[in-house]
């Protein structure tokens, strides 16, 4: 995600994203709904960020309660004013191949194949794509490593969460 228009946008995401989530989560428990995660994405230089918001149900979510969520949270998110900066809003489903936001999506998913996209690069790789082996935590609770087996080398590596940029469920 590169915002570079944005000075204080990294600064400001962390917490503006969470207080975001708390409010999607409970208008997406009232369609019987769940959220899977929000994050800001740059588009084009000069037209503001996006808000993408990803919604999923037992069963799939269907564009009708799409388009009721979205109603809604932007009415509260125009009624709050949250957001400091232009912005458009996007809610959708996760796809067939889920984007994977949080450390609890690689526990859900452990013996799935995933793709992920890397910060820094791993056997001179940004990108990997295998099944998620194990997920493991340190005692603090504060330091997450994905075991991923890498199809192209063969190789389990352990990855920690925040050296993921982004990461996909592959389904097909």
């Amino acid at each position: 995600m590169k915002v570079g228009f944005y000075p204080l946008f990294y600064f400001m995401q962390e917490n503006l994203i969470k207080d975001i989530e708390e409010i999607i989560e409970d208008i997406a428990k009232y369609y019987g709904c769940y959220l899977v995660g929000a994050v800001f994405v740059s588009p084009k230089k000069g037209t503001g960020v996006i808000l993408r918001v990803y919604i999923d149900a037992e069963g799939g979510v269907n564009i009708d309660k799409l388009t009721e969520i979205s109603r809604e949270l932007s009415m509260i998110l125009d009624v709050r004013e949250l957001i400091k900066f232009k912005y458009t809003l996007e809610v959708s489903s996760p796809g067939i191949n889920r984007i994977m936001l949080k450390f609890s999506d690689y526990e859900k998913f452990k013996g799935d194949r995933v793709k992920v996209s890397l910060r820094n690069k791993i056997e001179g790789r940004f990108n990997l794509t295998g099944k998620i082996i194990d997920v493991e935590s340190d005692i603090s609770g504060q330091n997450h490593n994905i075991k991923i087996f890498d199809e192209i080398s063969g190789r389990i590596h352990a990855v920690p969460f925040f050296e993921i940029k982004r990461g996909n469920l592959l389904k097909v």
